[in-house]
């Protein structure tokens, strides 16, 4: 498996690249980077199986609402299977698949499985090995190939990781309380920023 350089990319780098595959603009990007949204843990029964499963997951998402990355971890209560899934906006390339790595770590080929209107997943099963390395790693690397074959990289922070992993979930509607709170304040921010460059604009005229 070849190695994609991801070293050099951040997200003022990202922007341009993905703007024709998910019409992202790059202020949005920089923004939603700068919210370092907190990882998330959710668990409830599955009806099928009556079994408890957690889910331990984080989304980056622009102030537009624009979705832009997500991972997540899930894993029935008591067993050791884990699955790790991530996502990107469609407009990607789906033949290279996407690629995972903790920090300067393997790269882990992931295969897309499915895709929506806003986003294309992929999923992998993982060892405990992996899930190790979150907790000791700063930071996980979500890469894609666009249609330019241009490697587009989203970091997500791994600060907190452990805590919520081996904390207590919260229900469903506790999580969509914390992402509710997570989106109207990155919006806040958002409109603040736009008229403080407004009125920057205004008194250089």
């Amino acid at each position: 498996m070849a190695k994609w350089d991801i070293k050099a990319l951040t997200f003022a780098g990202l922007g341009a690249a993905v703007l024709t595959a998910a019409a992202l603009p790059q202020t949005a990007l920089a923004q939603a980077a700068e919210q370092d949204p907190p990882w998330i843990k959710i668990c409830q029964t599955d009806p099928e199986s009556g079994k408890e499963m957690c889910l331990v997951g984080k989304e980056l998402i622009a102030p537009t609402g624009q979705f832009i990355a997500a991972a997540q971890l899930r894993q029935f209560t008591g067993e050791n299977e884990i699955t790790f899934v991530v996502a990107v906006p469609p407009g990607m390339l789906i033949q290279p698949g996407l690629r995972v790595q903790v920090d300067g770590g393997t790269q882990h080929e992931v295969a897309y499985e499915i895709c929506f209107v806003n986003q294309c997943m992929g999923s992998m099963k993982v060892e405990p090995a992996f899930v190790d390395a979150m907790k000791a790693g700063g930071q996980l690397t979500i890469s894609a190939l666009n249609q330019a074959q241009t490697v587009i990289a989203v970091p997500l922070s791994l600060i907190g990781f452990t805590k919520i992993y081996d904390g207590e979930g919260l229900d469903p509607q506790g999580a969509q309380a914390v992402q509710n709170e997570l989106r109207q304040a990155l919006q806040q921010r958002a409109a603040e920023a736009a008229e403080r460059l407004k009125e920057q604009q205004q008194s250089g005229n």
